[in-house]
């Protein structure tokens, strides 16, 4: 997984759902405060009606005063939190008329028809506290008395806590809301830049084409347009590579063929002595091995180039490349005594690729068997049809490669004998590279008399 700053779509959701949930806490915080007030507001109005209606239950006597509290009063409190309910009636001097003691007078800050809310605590428990001022009917108008009701806080406390969860769930829902919203937007948002990448991923190899940004959303056209901008200056770099590559090779080629000559030339003269004409010999297999590894820098090269134009290959017959190589390497097979013939050919085989570099293959294949035979022996090659595959099979009686080698051997310039003077070490890794090109999976194995290598080609169907 890539880290959040080097993913796009990440950072976009971080920067989004991160402030999402610092501004749901925030309003979380708020609303916690909010719900508090509510429960206060609610209890306050059970406080004032419990009030109004035990106040209206006093009257004034000429030797003191008469009050009879209706249940009314009371069941105004009634919940399952079961909390305690006192009250008290006092006169303007603070006389009690009717209640608890504890709830102390409250008459000298009140004027009739006031009320006053306050904390306190009654036996122990917190209560919250109405003090309400009332006219006495019957009395002096300047008469009043004071009526109080106190609730603990427990209902209180349940009723806040039950609006505070409610309005968590809502903020919940809504986290979940904007979360799948922002995932299906920026999935939505992102798709053409996934398209985008998806579509360079499935390019072959090699292929410098430019990218079209007509399809492209406006935001991705300063990258494709960059991008294709580069694609031109390395297609015009590799193009002078290649130039200069051709060139180059074409000069050496031309060079140690005019070498070549001047020794062959040089060895007919008849003053030549024989340690003269054995320093010619060494250098003229010298200017040969040479050619050849200029001649195998220019096949991968072409194989490079046949990299960006797979999509114009076509259905090559196998068979006649085969037995075209075999004829051109006999001459070859026969000066060191080697056996060199075909067991098995599938003429109606095709191969979807390029007759030359199938040609370089096998060819590549069938000279690496033979300059690594040591001895007099036998090279087969095989080519068949294995569940729908097309197979070939260039398989030996040399000394083989170990295990461990194996993998080592496709690496160019890689010599499994670097005191072998004839191996360049780039035979297997030519043919490595053509069927990368190919698309075939190529596997070096032991043959089933144990002795030698097998080397296994298999083409996927045309």
């Amino acid at each position: 997984m890539l880290p959040l700053n080097k993913s796009l779509k990440s950072r976009l959701i971080l920067w989004v759902f991160l402030p999402t949930l610092l501004i749901s806490a925030i309003d979380l915080y708020f609303t916690y405060r909010a719900t508090g007030h509510i429960a206060t507001l609610v209890q306050e109005q059970l406080l004032k009606g419990s009030a109004r209606i035990i106040a209206e239950q006093l009257v004034a006597q000429e030797d003191g005063y008469e009050i009879s509290i209706p249940p009314a009063a009371f069941e105004l409190f009634a919940n399952q939190y079961q909390d305690h309910v006192f009250y008290s009636v006092r006169s303007k001097s603070g006389q009690l008329i009717a209640g608890d003691e504890e709830l102390g007078n409250q008459a000298p800050t009140l004027g009739v028809e006031q009320e006053r809310y306050f904390l306190a605590t009654v036996r122990g428990e917190p209560v919250r506290v109405i003090a309400y001022a009332h006219a006495i009917p019957s009395a002096n108008p300047s008469e009043f008395a004071v009526t109080q009701v106190a609730q603990t806080l427990q209902g209180h406390h349940a009723f806040r806590e039950q609006l505070f969860f409610l309005a968590i769930r809502e903020k919940f829902i809504l986290v979940v809301i904007v979360t799948v919203g922002l995932f299906i937007a920026f999935g939505w948002t992102l798709a053409p830049l996934i398209r985008f990448g998806e579509s360079l991923s499935r390019r072959q190899p090699g292929l410098l084409e430019q990218v079209d940004e007509n399809q492209a959303p406006s935001e991705l056209r300063p990258v494709i347009a960059a991008l294709n901008n580069y694609v031109f200056r390395l297609n015009q770099t590799l193009v002078s590579y290649e130039t200069f590559v051709a060139n180059t090779a074409h000069q050496l080629r031309t060079s140690f063929a005019i070498i070549t000559s001047q020794i062959n030339f040089g060895m007919r003269q008849p003053e030549m002595d024989a340690q003269q004409k054995d320093l010619l010999q060494a250098i003229q297999k010298t200017v040969v091995r040479s050619t050849k590894v200029i001649n195998q820098m220019l096949i991968l090269a072409a194989v490079e180039q046949n990299r960006q134009v797979q999509q114009n290959f076509v259905a090559v017959g196998f068979a006649e490349i085969i037995q075209t190589a075999i004829e051109e390497l006999a001459p070859l097979a026969h000066q060191k005594n080697i056996d060199l013939g075909i067991d098995v050919l599938d003429e109606h085989l095709l191969i979807q690729g390029s007759a030359t570099l199938l040609r370089e293959l096998v060819f590549n294949l069938i000279d690496n068997a033979i300059e690594h035979m040591q001895a007099a022996g036998s090279v087969t090659v095989n080519l068949l049809s294995d569940n729908g595959d097309s197979v070939l099979q260039v398989e030996d009686t040399g000394p083989g490669i170990p295990e461990a080698e194996r993998e080592k051997v496709f690496g160019r310039f890689y010599r499994l004998n670097p005191a072998k003077p004839n191996s360049s070490g780039l035979g297997l890794a030519i043919v490595r590279e053509i069927c990368e090109v190919l698309g075939a999976a190529i596997i070096l194995k032991t043959p089933a008399g144990g002795q030698g290598l097998l080397v296994e080609v298999r083409f996927p169907a045309a």
